[in-house]
């Protein structure tokens, strides 16, 4: 196998192994696992369970577990000047909890709070380009610091939290894969948003389209993706203290029974939402995209591999010469392959003084460099040892001027070149110098 063919493969592993390792947490969501930690009927719904007929006032007392979430109600938004269409959801959630405190976060609440409780992110919290992101932010803040439930201004209250409060964290399950963050409950200090208030510096990235900026550096894809670390990192089974429990969508909403009621959401979405959340609808397309693109990308590798090859057999045939092969020694052919190139070009240069009018036709210097070219060619291989691997000698120009002192076509042309002030050859670069005899021109 060719070492450009073995060096091109390693560099595939290479990147594939890094772009698998940075992404892994991504591919696993492809996996919806969600239903393992799911609640139940039997914990949502304990009236069904419950032999008690009065079932006006159910809550998780009918199942004897106590209650874990401190009763407490966060929601965001920018200001106190809540818009009219999510007034009444707000208001419902109020009504349906009159045990409860319900706590407005405003942006001026929240920066204060940071400063305040958490300095060591406030430049953090200061550097986020989209204001979304910081009210994501302070939601997990919040629950860290007091515990209690966080619900996003479009989710209506449908019915009671109570059943909800017996677990010590939950968040919802999104579609088509992992959990969201506009419902969430947890006790204070859990280990889960622990783990994400360390994680929000790290995944602080610009990744220049908004939406997904936004989606991983505080949204549902960032908490989607420390959920899938989190449940790695520690054993459910040994503590149930640890465990995040799953809203799923039917409890979530779309029933009677379902304990939110939505309205018309997603004021942070920006242009380039619409054509990213687009691209669900045309999964053919993408993939078709995408086999286009790693076709692109193996046909770009092709390339570069072929260069590599051609740029190694180029050096290969200067230093043995063309159609030399490597392990057999040089051939006859290729062995004065620069003398050769040398002859050419000094013919060139001949030819173009002839051409200009400075060298007569019947001028026979060109003759004289070939005759002598091929003294070179003819008497190098002699003195070679058979042994030794013959290399090519290229002819100089004191070789030339040597060989041919006294010979009047070259005095004449030399004559010619230094009458007519031409520019000085390389060929007879230093012909005057040694040979003191042609500089007087008046021979």
């Amino acid at each position: 196998m060719k070492k450009e063919l073995v060096y091109l493969l390693l560099a595939n592993i290479s990147v594939l192994t890094i772009v698998l390792y940075t992404t892994f947490d991504l591919l696993t969501l492809a996996v919806d696992d969600t239903f393992k930690d799911a609640f139940t009927d039997h914990e949502l719904n304990p009236e069904h369970y419950n032999t008690n007929t009065d079932t006006s006032n159910v809550n998780s007392t009918a199942l004897n577990k106590p209650q874990l979430i401190p009763k407490i109600i966060h929601q965001t938004y920018k200001t106190e000047e809540i818009p009219e269409h999510w007034k009444e959801g707000q208001q419902r959630c109020i009504d349906l909890h009159p045990d409860y405190e319900y706590i407005l976060w405003t942006d001026e609440m929240a920066l204060q709070f940071i400063k305040n409780e958490y300095p060591w992110f406030l430049e953090t919290f200061k550097s986020y380009k989209y204001p979304i992101e910081r009210a994501d932010a302070i939601r997990y803040f919040v629950l860290v610091h007091y515990g209690g439930v966080y619900i996003d201004l479009d989710d209506g209250c449908n019915r009671r939290l109570d059943p909800l409060l017996t677990a010590p964290a939950f968040v919802r399950k999104t579609s088509p894969t992992g959990v969201s963050n506009d419902v969430m409950g947890s006790v204070p200090r859990h280990p889960f948003f622990l783990k994400v208030l360390n994680s929000l510096k790290k995944y602080n990235r610009n990744w220049f389209v908004p939406y997904i900026t936004i989606m991983s550096s505080t949204g549902p894809l960032f908490i989607s993706i420390i959920w899938k670390q989190y449940k790695r990192s520690v054993n459910y089974d040994a503590n149930e203290n640890n465990i995040v429990k799953i809203i799923q969508p039917a409890d979530y909403k779309g029933h009677t029974y379902s304990f939110f009621k939505i309205s018309k959401g997603s004021s942070w979405h920006l242009d380039d939402a619409v054509f990213v959340k687009s691209l669900a609808s045309h999964i053919l397309a993408c993939v078709a995209a995408g086999f286009i693109f790693a076709f692109g990308v193996l046909y770009c590798e092709y390339l570069f591999y072929c260069w590599l090859c051609s740029r190694s057999n180029s050096q290969k045939d200067l230093e043995n010469g063309p159609g030399s092969n490597s392990g057999s020694g040089s051939s006859p052919s290729s062995r004065f392959f620069l003398v050769r190139w040398f002859r050419k070009f000094c013919n060139l240069i001949s030819d173009h003084f002839q051409q200009s009018g400075l060298i007569s036709k019947d001028d026979d210097y060109h003759k004289i460099i070939n005759k002598n070219t091929n003294v070179e060619l003819e008497e190098s291989p002699k003195k070679q040892s058979p042994q030794k691997k013959i290399t090519s000698t290229k002819p100089t120009t004191n070789n030339v001027a040597n060989s041919n002192i006294n010979d009047p076509n070259l005095k004449k042309y030399k004559r010619l070149r230094k009458d007519s002030n031409l520019p000085y050859l390389n060929l007879l670069a230093d012909l005057e110098k040694n040979h003191p005899e042609l500089t007087d021109l008046s021979k």
